[in-house]
């Protein structure tokens, strides 16, 4: 079998990416040198678009292993906001990597993705892709493989461009019976710590900082909530670590190449927006493969990365201010329907439009209030 499509990175994305093709007709190849399952360091939290995606994909999810969450809280100090996601949206999923792997690959095998596991790709020509020292011609090719890329350098992208400094990410399981059906986001000046509830009995804690980035146990001890709440609690697995940040690489095709996931630019993990971000990009190539209009990929992409993107900008840089934040956070407690409208708008569920005017006065308001009690 001669395959149409190659993709160059076996992750979720690029499962996702094979799976969308083949329920489109294209034969198609995953090649990747590592073996299922995947890990890599993540919140292991799929927002509600992706969730969505996973159901288009035919993705079966086992309940047992996963746990839906319904919304977004913030937690600074004391100061408590949050906010469920708009019905439209649906809810979130968290889920551990290597269980979302898994589902995953099933699918890919059950749709005739063909996949090559622990192979190595050595290089992207125009005759095809090099696989295991052997070339594979295809008519299109996909760079699923991650933020370093090498698709991207053989394919003669431009370099990436970092929209933020880098941050490091810390993950770790912690065996605790979920608190909440949401996301929590704890902030400190030094950076946060975001909590995803993964079974009945487990959590995963995330931890994004700067340089002063310390170890696992010291991070957690900046938060007090958290600090309580996994008192005693016993770790189900090893720290694993990343880095973080946002990227732009401006065009995500060239001549036949195109590039899905971190692969294609990224967002700050903090956004949750990874998983989904990736999904909805890959729905969106096998489209425009499907049309033979890659140029319609490029148009698609800059669309659907643009608010996780400038929302990431907006977090660090009011997350950096301490009385910024606070400030806003108080804000957001009293008109509680911001917050509502604005995770909204984070998760496609909403337009922009859909935060009228009326909505930011009365923010804007209560933000300026806070300001002068302070004083």
């Amino acid at each position: 079998m001669t395959p149409d499509m190659v993709i160059v990175g076996g992750g979720p994305v690029g499962l996702a990416a094979a799976i969308a093709a083949r329920q489109r007709g294209l034969e198609v190849l995953v090649a990747d040198r590592a073996r299922p399952p995947i890990d890599k360091p993540c919140g292991e939290g799929v927002m509600p678009e992706g969730v969505s995606v996973l159901r288009a994909l035919g993705v079966q999810v086992d309940s047992s292993k996963a746990l839906p969450f319904y919304g977004i809280r913030f937690i600074d100090a004391g100061l408590s906001v949050e906010a469920y996601f708009p019905a439209v949206a649906g809810h979130g999923l968290g889920i551990q990597r290597p269980i979302l792997h898994r589902m995953l690959v099933l699918r890919a095998e059950e749709v005739g993705v063909v996949t090559r596991w622990g192979e190595p790709v050595t290089g992207v020509s125009g005759a095809g892709v090099r696989i295991a020292g052997r070339n594979v011609p295809c008519r299109w090719v996909v760079g699923a493989d991650g933020r370093g890329s090498r698709v991207r350098q053989w394919a003669g992208f431009r370099p990436t461009l970092s929209s933020v400094r880098r941050r490091v990410g810390l993950r770790q399981r912690f065996q605790a019976r979920p608190w909440t059906n949401f996301v929590e986001v704890h902030w400190h000046n030094l950076g946060q710590a975001v909590v995803t509830p993964i079974t009945s009995n487990e959590v995963c804690i995330s931890v994004f900082a700067g340089a002063q980035c310390g170890p696992m146990p010291e991070m957690i001890e900046l938060f007090p909530e958290l600090s309580r709440r996994l008192r005693g609690a016993h770790a189900t697995s090893s720290v694993r670590g990343a880095i973080s940040g946002s990227s732009d690489i401006g065009s995500v095709v060239r001549d036949q190449v195109a590039l899905v996931g971190d692969a294609s630019g990224s967002v700050d993990a903090l956004t949750g927006e990874g998983l989904s971000l990736g999904f909805r990009q890959a729905l969106t190539l096998a489209a425009a493969v499907e049309r033979q209009n890659l140029a319609q990929y490029q148009v698609v992409h800059r669309h659907i990365a643009r608010v996780p993107r400038r929302m990431a900008s907006l977090m660090l840089w009011v997350g950096a201010r301490a009385g910024l934040r606070r400030r806003v956070l108080h804000a957001l407690n009293s008109q509680s329907q911001m917050f509502g409208l604005m995770l909204g708008v984070h998760t496609a569920a909403l337009s922009p439009s859909a935060i009228h005017s009326s909505v930011i006065a009365g923010f804007a308001r209560h933000f300026v209030c806070v300001g002068s009690a302070q004083r």
